[in-house]
């Protein structure tokens, strides 16, 4: 059986849309807007797991062959997220993945695991971005909030990526007619 079934049988409960998994309770918003399509809630699979304080952990689960991607959505400017926090939503939520995949008679090892912070992107107006340009297309690909050291260690990838990104970019590699 496939780690997708696998978790499916387990945690089905879980489903969400990208709008629900996306939605910023402090700010009463989603980032994604997309209710077709349903993904893990990994937030509330660590809620329940845990006994004790709720450990951070990334927003979502998706799984596409061999690759899992968890997916941390941030309703934040980049420059207003804590490197910290991601750090912890990191390494507990490969943690408790880790955990779960050995219950469910797993190897972790055998997937390719993609973390992936995706926010607002930079607080700036239309001026500004247009300048911005040029000099953002020479850091697109720098990994922020300082992650790269957890490549190979947590994690075979990491995208920090903003909105406009991930709704044209990483969703046509997830699923081509997938809108968010």
């Amino acid at each position: 059986m496939s780690v997708k079934n696998k978790f499916q049988a387990e945690y089905s409960q879980y489903l969400e849309n990208f709008k629900e998994l996306s939605y910023d309770n402090r700010n009463k918003r989603s980032l994604c807007q997309n209710t077709t399509h349903q993904y893990y809630n990994f937030d509330k699979i660590v809620k329940d797991r845990s006994n004790k304080s709720t450990p951070a952990s990334p927003d979502t689960l998706i799984f596409k062959k061999n690759k899992i991607y968890c997916v941390e959505f941030k309703n934040s400017f980049f420059n207003q997220i804590s490197a910290s926090n991601i750090k912890k939503k990191l390494e507990n939520g490969h943690q408790v993945l880790s955990a779960i995949f050995k219950e469910l008679d797993l190897q972790l090892k055998d997937y390719q695991l993609i973390f992936c912070v995706v926010c607002k992107g930079f607080d700036e107006n239309e001026a500004e971005k247009q300048r911005w340009s040029e000099i953002r297309r020479g850091i697109e690909s720098e990994i922020r909030f300082d992650l790269k050291q957890y490549i190979g260690v947590y994690c075979d990838d990491i995208l920090t990526k903003d909105i406009d990104f991930f709704r044209e970019q990483f969703i046509k590699k997830i699923n081509k007619n997938l809108p968010c």
